[in-house]
């Protein structure tokens, strides 16, 4: 069985003072799935979407799934 690990999205998104408009404006990801990966630890993102997270805050794989 696969271990599902929770991201640290809704911290950093938190942390940089972004709404969840703000977010999905600026990466070009929709709403739902950026609610989807910061709720849900058994998310599944595309690897595009989590390099655009990875790009878009300047951090590390580790640093959004520690």
């Amino acid at each position: 069985m696969l271990e599902k690990y929770k991201s640290n999205l809704k911290e950093l998104r938190l942390d940089a003072g972004l709404t969840l408009d703000e977010l999905a404006e600026a990466t070009g990801l929709g709403k739902r799935t950026i609610i989807t990966i910061e709720n849900d630890a058994g998310a599944n993102p595309s690897v595009g979407t989590v390099k655009r997270l990875l790009a878009y805050f300047e951090i590390s794989f580790e640093e959004l799934y520690p």
